[in-house]
């Protein structure tokens, strides 16, 4: 066991291999050939300022993650020594993490080992410190490695990594690890570079991992430019679920009814059960408190760390005092019966719930901006939007804690015009359909960009998306993956 625990903080480490990954991106889309040369002068002007502003906010960014390295891993990576190059996976020492990667453009691979350094201190039964190598399959650059440990939550460890190599690249990043197995990426301090890798403690299959990457990069060599439309695939740790609640109905008849709520969750689960790949879809229509109750202790009981859960919830929603609350079925007009769904019992089910990536999504009057979150993310920023669809490895690995809301503290439309559906239910099915004839994953980011583009110029009702404090985000993003983009 002690053993099994050390792998896994070395495994932190074999981030370090991420040095000096080019990703020339090709994400400018071609003109067609009657494009004039003023146009294409302007567009490759448009192209260098944007690469140029990604290259400045990455370097900002590593700066920032060099600033947090312990003493400990500073002193290992920037020790002077003559490193003995390894030329195979076979022979790696036996008996440690072994790690493998390549760089976006897939025309660089890496490998390499981590060992736990067992003079640190324990985090949860893990070592905060592991020391490695890491080797390109240039026959020469060699690699310090160092990781600490930042946080274990569920079995999940999340660490920082850093490393320099012989060539003078310098690189630091973060990774993410449940068991045996683990995922990561880094960027280096030019700016230009970032790098992903896989991790384990079987040479076996990072072995296989490594062919592959090494099949890939002699196809992308063989290239003049990246390949644009190769369809993106990903392999998610775990299974996806969802609770879908959409109150309609309500008994007491001061409550207006809705035509939306029920509407938008029954479209909303035809689209997840066609074109993605759900374990389970719990559906509560115009339930009762305790109706909502329990659908919640369900999906805390199916759900485990590796799973990713997205929790839908239409229907009316009402403020007292500083309290924010959802309205079930039997909830009464008045406040004061104990029979509204207050948001801080809410926290309680969703903290429960065993989730690597959880995503809520409201559709409520008053309540959308409740959920004690304060890094609001603007969603219009056009750097932004770019680097989560360059990062949809990082999104899935890294664990993830979401709100997106209609609203804030307003009230919202019940349906969009000539629709039995909310604008807020209409955007999120446009894009989910969208993704899918695109083969394209979508992240929760892109559907809050989308939906807040969706209310422009609509005054009273501004869409949120942000991060509760108390759920402890590690930086990841809740991904619809469609069927055809599975591993």
């Amino acid at each position: 066991m002690q053993f099994m625990k050390k792998l896994v903080i070395a495994v932190t480490i074999l981030l370090g291999l991420i040095t000096f990954a080019q990703s020339e991106t090709s994400w400018i889309s071609k003109k067609k050939d009657k494009t004039t040369k003023v146009e294409k002068e302007k567009n490759n002007v448009k192209s260098t300022s944007w690469i140029t502003k990604k290259v400045k906010k990455n370097k900002k960014e590593y700066k920032k993650e060099e600033k947090k390295i312990t003493k400990e891993v500073k002193s290992w990576i920037t020790k002077k020594s003559k490193d003995k190059y390894i030329n195979s996976i076979d022979k790696l020492p036996d008996s440690a993490i072994y790690f493998t990667g390549s760089n976006e453009a897939k025309d660089l691979i890496f490998y390499g080992y981590v060992i736990p350094d067992t003079s640190s201190k324990l985090i949860n039964g893990y070592y905060e410190t592991s020391k490695g190598f890491g080797f390109f399959n240039d026959g020469k650059t060699t690699c310090k490695i160092g990781s600490t440990v930042l946080v274990v939550i569920d079995k999940e460890v999340t660490a920082r990594v850093s490393g320099e190599c012989s060539n003078g690249v310098k690189f630091a990043g973060k990774t993410s690890q449940t068991k045996n197995s683990g995922w990561g990426s880094a960027k280096t301090s030019d700016g230009k570079n970032r790098l992903n890798f896989d991790f384990n403690i079987s040479k076996i299959e990072i072995a296989k991992i490594y062919d592959q990457n090494k099949s890939e990069t002699l196809i992308a060599r063989k290239k003049s430019s990246p390949e644009k439309n190769r369809k993106i695939k990903l392999e998610p740790n775990g299974k996806y679920y969802a609770l879908l609640i959409g109150n309609s109905e309500y008994d007491d008849k001061r409550w207006d009814y809705l035509v939306s709520p029920v509407n938008d969750i029954n479209e909303i689960k035809k689209v997840l059960d066609k074109s993605y790949k759900f374990e389970e879809i719990l559906m509560v229509e115009s339930g009762t408190k305790k109706e909502i109750f329990q659908a919640f202790k369900k999906l805390s009981k199916l759900t485990t760390t590796n799973d990713y859960v997205l929790i839908y919830y239409s229907g009316h929603g009402n403020t007292k005092a500083t309290q924010a609350y959802w309205i079930p079925k039997d909830g009464s007009f008045d406040w004061g019966s104990g029979d509204w769904i207050n948001i801080n019992e809410l926290n309680i089910f969703l903290t429960e719930i065993k989730a690597h990536h959880l995503a809520v999504m409201v559709d409520s009057c008053y309540v959308g901006g409740k959920f004690k979150g304060t890094n609001i993310l603007d969603l219009e920023n056009d750097e932004h939007r770019a680097f989560v669809t360059d990062h949809l490895e990082d999104d899935l690995n890294l664990r993830a804690r979401i709100v997106l809301s209609s609203g804030s503290a307003g009230r919202v439309s019940d349906t969009a015009p000539n629709s039995k559906n909310s604008l807020f239910a209409l955007t999120f099915l446009n894009i989910l359909s969208t993704s899918e004839k695109m083969s394209l994953p979508l992240s929760m980011t892109d559907i809050g960009f989308n939906v807040k583009r969706a209310f422009t110029g609509n005054f009273n009702q501004k869409p949120y998306y942000y991060h509760p404090d108390t759920w402890k985000h590690l930086g990841g993003d809740f991904i619809f993956i469609p069927k055809k983009n599975l591993k």
